[in-house]
């Protein structure tokens, strides 16, 4: 059905969840029908109440759904299933959306029947002031700025999650040919658009959707941001099936190779191991500010990804390579650039 359903994925949002609204209460009417649905993620804050009393008498209809599986992938695909309208939003419950975001969304969509997802500009609203090295490593915490836009080389490769738009169909067509998502706490939104665009869909960054990334005080930590980077070099683990790399290896022992996972193991603790320095400090310091900390920290994350997937690593890269739902595109000159940040090779 034409329209465009928001997805408000919450895990005891109760705090941030009335910002975030009162920011879709201010859209500007779209020319379609549009709702609000918010799955209450297994809350225990009381988040579903604040969601329906911050709404009374709001634009567009509001529905609160339980999802009892905790795990993002699990609210996302829940949001699919109960979402009425053709076109999909995602906004976390800390994001603020720009006034015309839903009237953006639906105009991006309407006039190209090619684009399966299209991402938004994302720029920081800080609870304090941001440290030095914020600036550089802001892309790690779902921030895009219009400069970084620039900066960004097409066609790309994926999108991140925070005000991801998707069209339904793209998406439902995916899961009847055998997509399955493999992942349930980060990278979800990697992998979903790496395989829209694997199975012939477009993806785009328009500058016409804008939204505010809250960014919470303990956000703004650098302990916060080493742990990220490694959940981060856990979950390109499972990203690599769907790398150009992966998907450009032809039979023979190069593949062969490639998928196994001791093999990659092995590539993550030679990079350690060729900055001992850098190993050094990321394990008696703090390191605030250093990008080797961050570098250390993504493959320090990857070798645990490996060890926790080691039984099922190449399988997963056979069977995206293998795949019903992926469109067989030429990637003989292809080659894998990783999330923004970070420096993993399949190789």
């Amino acid at each position: 059905m034409e329209g465009f359903s928001v997805i408000i994925c919450c895990h005891n949002g109760a705090t941030r969840l009335p910002t975030t609204l009162a920011h879709l209460i201010a859209q500007e009417p779209p020319m379609t029908p549009w709702e609000v649905v918010v799955i209450n993620n297994r809350s225990t804050d009381g988040t579903a109440e604040i969601a329906r009393s911050c709404w009374r008498n709001g634009p567009a209809p509001l529905s609160v759904i339980d999802e009892p599986r905790l795990g993002v992938r699990y609210a996302r695909e829940r949001g699919l299933a109960e979402a009425k309208y053709a076109f999909l939003g995602f906004v976390d419950d800390d994001n603020w959306v720009a006034h015309d975001w839903v009237r953006a969304a639906c105009d991006v969509f309407s006039s190209d029947s090619n684009l399966g997802a299209v991402g938004s500009i994302r720029t920081p609203a800080c609870e304090a002031s941001p440290p030095a090295w914020f600036a550089n490593c802001h892309s790690l915490c779902a921030v895009l700025t219009d400069r970084d836009l620039e900066q960004i080389q097409e066609p790309l490769e994926y999108l991140p999650g925070a005000g991801l738009c998707v069209r339904k169909t793209a998406w439902e067509k995916l899961i009847q040919n055998g997509f399955r998502s493999q992942l349930t706490q980060g990278g979800e939104d990697v992998e979903l658009t790496r395989a829209l665009r694997l199975s012939g869909w477009k993806l785009r960054i328009d500058q016409r959707l804008r939204l505010r990334h809250f960014m919470p005080s303990h956000r703004l930590q650098w302990t916060y941001l080493r742990r990220l980077q490694r959940n981060y070099g856990a979950s390109d683990v499972v990203l690599d099936a769907y790398s150009e790399h992966s998907l450009s290896l032809g039979p023979g022992f190069r593949r062969w190779l490639s998928d196994r996972w001791w093999y990659q193991f092995g590539k993550s603790v030679r990079r350690m191991a060729s900055r001992p320095s850098a190993v050094t400090a990321a394990l008696l310091s703090i390191g605030e500010g250093r990008d080797e900390i961050l570098e250390i920290e993504q493959q320090f994350g990857r070798a645990l990804g490996l060890l926790q997937n080691s039984k099922r690593y190449g399988e997963l890269r056979r069977e995206v390579r293998d795949a019903v739902w992926r469109d067989r595109l030429d990637y003989s000159e292809a080659h894998f650039e990783g999330r923004p940040g970070n420096t993993v090779s399949t190789i």
